[in-house]
């Protein structure tokens, strides 16, 4: 057990240090390459492969800036030269609170009292716990609850 060694020492020996670079120049730029309003709905978060991911608020965004990714990643490529990205996906996922500078952050709202008293009415068949307050928390979101 004496060849055991701290993982941050190989860290720097890992494939993917331009990819990090990549990532973090496409961030530094997304507003400017995609607009505010969609920069406020979007953030790239990583590099897989030569691909830069990047989370949206909702599918809604992701299947539209799917439609918009040649103009996207020309516009990326005439920031970025070389080092931008070969290709883009879009997902679902969180944006970190400064994902646009200067741009308001995007707050989940909760649901509104109504919906909060549906759900718990569904839930509260279960037993008592951890399930049930996340059956209720789940529902209360849902888009079924929303409609």
């Amino acid at each position: 057990m004496h060849d055991l060694q701290r993982i941050d020492s190989l860290l720097p020996r890992l494939p993917g240090g331009r990819r990090d670079e990549t990532a973090a120049a496409a961030r530094a730029v997304w507003p400017r390459v995609a607009g505010e309003q969609v920069a406020r709905n979007s953030h790239p978060i990583r590099m897989t492969g030569d691909v830069l991911v990047v989370h949206c608020t909702s599918s809604t965004w992701a299947s539209e800036l799917t439609l918009l990714s040649g103009q996207v990643l020309a516009a990326l490529a005439a920031e970025l030269g070389e080092a931008a990205p070969v290709g883009l996906r879009f997902e679902v996922g969180e944006l970190p609170a400064t994902a646009s500078p200067g741009a308001p952050e995007v707050v989940r709202a909760g649901p509104e009292p109504g919906r909060a008293r549906r759900a718990r009415r569904i839930a509260e068949g279960l037993p008592e716990g951890a399930l049930r307050d996340a059956v209720e928390r789940a529902y209360a979101r849902s888009p079924e609850a929303n409609s």
